[in-house]
């Protein structure tokens, strides 16, 4: 990145999902802390592999160390109305929240960064609760990686930087429903688990 400043190396965040924080002068990463939180954002610092998935071209390598734009505890986009910001369709917010279950067994720790978990556990729980495993794969495979919410740690997936971005809220919120994370005796509320059917969608087709 040539002759960075703050409105470029947030712009360059949120458009590639994570930045390497070596590469930049640690002066100008506070300036844009600073910037940032006056937007109701802040910079995290965590783990993510390069290159970043929102950018890749080939498979990413090792997790290193990343700056990713998170969320503060202020009222979000979605509430706001500010600018857009991409939603999940229901198949993938399962999907995530297998992963979450997988990697978060423990409610009383941070959700990030997690234990990593097999995307073989994903796939069988997916069709014990009776979600589409096609769908589930298509969710694992593309937005959930694109979007950083998991990434690969070796032969296995862990959860990913976006999630470090997430605020507080979120940690909290989804301790009081931490119980009812998908898993193979809890399929999601709106359904049983013998008798759920598949998720059809269109855009998968």
């Amino acid at each position: 990145m040539k002759n960075p400043d703050a409105a470029l190396i947030l712009a360059a965040a949120r458009a590639g999902g994570a930045l390497p924080p070596d590469t930049l002068p640690a002066n100008l990463v506070a300036q844009a802390d600073e910037v940032a939180r006056a937007a109701g954002r802040h910079l995290v610092e965590c783990d993510c592999p390069w290159p970043a998935p929102a950018g890749a071209v080939s498979r990413p390598g090792l997790p290193g160390r990343a700056l990713v734009l998170g969320w503060s505890d202020t009222p979000v986009p979605e509430e706001l109305g500010t600018y857009p910001v991409a939603r999940l369709t229901p198949t993938q917010t399962i999907t995530f929240a297998l992963c979450l279950a997988q990697a978060w067994p423990d409610p009383r720790l941070p959700p990030y960064p997690g234990r990593p978990f097999e995307r073989a556990e994903i796939l069988d729980t997916a069709g014990d609760i009776g979600l589409d495993v096609n769908f589930a794969k298509a969710a694992l495979d593309g937005e959930l990686r694109w979007l950083l919410l998991i990434i690969r740690d070796g032969r296995r997936l862990r959860l990913g930087p976006a999630v470090a971005a997430l605020p507080g809220t979120f940690a909290e919120t989804m301790r009081r429903f931490h119980d009812l994370l998908p898993g193979p005796d809890v399929a999601p509320p709106m359904w049983d688990a013998a008798d759920a059917p598949p998720i059809e969608e269109d855009e998968y087709d």
